[in-house]
C-alpha cells in the first residue's frame, strides 16, 4: 500500500535507482561507501526548529570491493532522495504511517534540490562537488507536531560526466549519529526493523 513507512522506506530507494540507470552501458563497475551525520543529538524537537542532515565525502574513494582507490570526481547525478512518514501506529503487519514530505521546509546550504517523482512522500537532492570533496548539507524544519522517520537513500548507478559508462554504486548510511529506532519499534509493536531500516531511518518527536 502507497500509505505507510515501509513503501516509503523501499519505494523510494527504486525510484532513485531507475531514474539514473544508462541503458546503453554494461553494469556498474565501482562500490564505495560514505555517511551522513544528523544533528542535533535529540530525539524530540519542537515545530519550527531545524534538524540538519550532512554528507561529506572525497572525491577520491576506496572501492569496498577491491580496496582499490579511485578518482571519481565529476559526477553527474551523485545525490539522494528523502522518504518522510508519519508514524501513526502500526503493528507487525502494518507499518502504520503516512506519507508527511509536505509536512517540512527544507534549507539547502550544500547540493541542489531537484523536484521528486512523489512529491508527497520524497524530496530529492543532488550533491556539491567542491575542493575534491562531495558536500551535502540540508536543514529540515517540521510545520507540524507529530512522530516522524525520515530515510535518505543509497546512491544507484552513479556516473562521470567523461564517461557515462563508468558507473559506480554507494552506500550511505548514518554514522555517529543515534538514529532513535526505539521510536520506529514503538510504533510497531513486535516488528524486528530490516537492516535497511536500521541503517537508513532517522525517527524523531516533534511538538
Amino acid at each position: 500500500m502507497k500509505n505507510t513507512i515501509y513503501c516509503l522506506l523501499i519505494c523510494y530507494i527504486g525510484i532513485w535507482a531507475s531514474c539514473n540507470k544508462n541503458f546503453d552501458c554494461r553494469g556498474t563497475i565501482h562500490n564505495f561507501e560514505a555517511f551522513y551525520k544528523a544533528y542535533p543529538d535529540a530525539d524530540s524537537i519542537h515545530v519550527g526548529d531545524t534538524i540538519w542532515i550532512e554528507l561529506s565525502t572525497s572525491t577520491q574513494l576506496k572501492d569496498v570491493t577491491t580496496g582499490e582507490m579511485i578518482n571519481f570526481s565529476d559526477a553527474g547525478n551523485f545525490g539522494t532522495v528523502i522518504g518522510y512518514g508519519e508514524m501513526t501506529g502500526g503493528d507487525v503487519i502494518n507499518p502504520g504511517g503516512i506519507p508527511a514530505a509536505n509536512d517540512f521546509e527544507s534549507i539547502v546550504i550544500n547540493g541542489t534540490s531537484v523536484p521528486p517523482l512523489r512529491p508527497e512522500e520524497l524530496r530529492e537532492f543532488l550533491f556539491e562537488e567542491k575542493n575534491g570533496m562531495y558536500l551535502f548539507k540540508v536543514g529540515i524544519i517540521p510545520k507540524k507536531k507529530g512522530l516522524f522517520m525520515i530515510s535518505p537513500s543509497d546512491a544507484s548507478n552513479v556516473y562521470q560526466k567523461s564517461n557515462n559508462c563508468r558507473k559506480s554504486n554507494f552506500r550511505l548510511t548514518f554514522k555517529e549519529t543515534d538514529k532513535h529506532l526505539y521510536l520506529y519499534e514503538r510504533n510497531r509493536p513486535g516488528y524486528t526493523p530490516s537492516e535497511y531500516e536500521r541503517a537508513h531511518a532517522y525517527c524523531f518527536k516533534v511538538y
